[in-house]
């Protein structure tokens, strides 16, 4: 099981140049951190028809999962940043291509619709996950004939051996 903490979304390895996307939030209180559902890093985000950004699955559903014909990409907030709360429309940044490999706290080693368990280069994809007794958009195993999802990378490091956090390489790829 997985928890939240400060630092929960982290480069392990840039293997090229990432590209990042700054786009306001469809719901700028999402970008409060006092806000009871914040957005955390190493959630995941798609873009909604105002091209705002939007949780990829609905966090009010559990097991929600985010469909094959919607792409999502991870939140990042490269620490530091405080540029993003400041503007009037409240923005956040979202890595929008390039390869990467991060390492993640937002994950849960359930089974929902065709998806495994965490297994060392399996699948991931994105899910409504529960981590103590919120909900969030993160990332929980998969397979390849789970057809109906997203998937967003692999399993590079399984967390039992990495300190809690699981690593995944995604990008372009996927």
């Amino acid at each position: 099981m997985s928890t939240v903490m400060k630092v929960n979304f982290e480069p392990y390895r840039d293997s090229l140049h990432l590209e990042r996307a700054v786009k306001p939030l469809a719901d700028g209180d999402l970008a409060n951190p006092l806000n009871a559902v914040a957005l955390v890093d190493g959630e995941w985000l798609t873009v909604d028809a105002n091209d705002k950004w939007v949780r990829a699955t609905d966090i009010a559903s559990a097991d929600d999962e985010c469909l094959a014909a919607t792409l999502a990409w991870p939140h990042w907030n490269e620490q530091g940043r405080t540029d993003m709360q400041a503007t009037g429309e409240r923005r956040t940044v979202c890595i929008w291509g390039g390869f990467w490999e991060f390492e993640t706290r937002i994950w849960e080693d359930g089974v929902v619709g065709g998806g495994l368990a965490l297994t060392n280069l399996g699948l991931v994809k994105v899910v409504t996950i529960t981590i103590g007794t919120r909900n969030y958009s993160g990332l929980m195993g998969s397979q390849i004939s789970d057809t109906s999802v997203r998937h967003v990378g692999y399993i590079t490091r399984l967390p039992a051996t990495n300190g809690g956090k699981l690593r995944v390489r995604g990008g372009m790829l996927f």
